[in-house]
């Protein structure tokens, strides 16, 4: 997504992506990362492998199974230039029915859009999180977000609701709004 032409273009409003924390992400869903939750999760931490490698369990919780729905586990790949600075925002998306994990692999990074809002996205209160190598989100089903933006090209390791009817209500957003780092 490029930013369209400024002299033809109104002036966009700016998000500014913020640090991922639980905290601040906890209106929106869960932050997957042991080392920022390790004193939420530490009764969860357990030493496997004859104490080689260490065990966190229940770092999220899934939401898919709604009128029938499985867990589907994909790769999204984006190549290096599909997503460019500063993001444009052209659009936001809500499952009703089911959670969505995102993990980028190896040095990947996703930058998650997300909103509150009923019916519609809330373009007022629109928020920016950068999703670091080792970290992940769950965005809660009913969540507003934008889709998917690498920052550069990345595998995103994702999990997310499968039934025979797709989940996907999409909106188009009636402001200019650009997202930056």
């Amino acid at each position: 997504m490029n930013l369209p032409d400024s002299s033809s273009a109104t002036a966009s409003k700016v998000i500014v992506a913020q640090v991922l924390t639980p905290a601040a992400f906890a209106p929106f869903g869960d932050v997957i990362a042991p080392e920022e939750m390790q004193t939420e999760v530490q009764s969860n931490s357990t030493p496997i492998n004859q104490g080689t490698a260490q065990r966190f369990d229940d770092l999220t919780q899934l939401d898919v199974s709604e009128q029938g729905g499985e867990a589907c586990v994909a790769i999204f790949r984006t190549q290096n230039g599909t997503h460019v600075a500063p993001y444009a925002l052209t659009m936001f998306e809500r499952h009703l029915l089911g959670s969505q994990s995102f993990v980028p692999m190896a040095q990947g990074r996703v930058l998650v859009v997300v909103t509150q809002g009923g019916d519609v996205p809330d373009e007022d209160a629109i928020q920016a999180f950068v999703v670091e190598p080792g970290q992940g989100v769950t965005l809660r089903r009913g969540v507003w977000h934008h889709p998917m933006i690498t920052i550069g090209g990345a595998d995103v390791f994702v999990i997310e609701r499968r039934a025979a009817k797709v989940d996907c209500e999409i909106q188009r957003i009636k402001g200019s709004f650009v997202a930056t780092l």
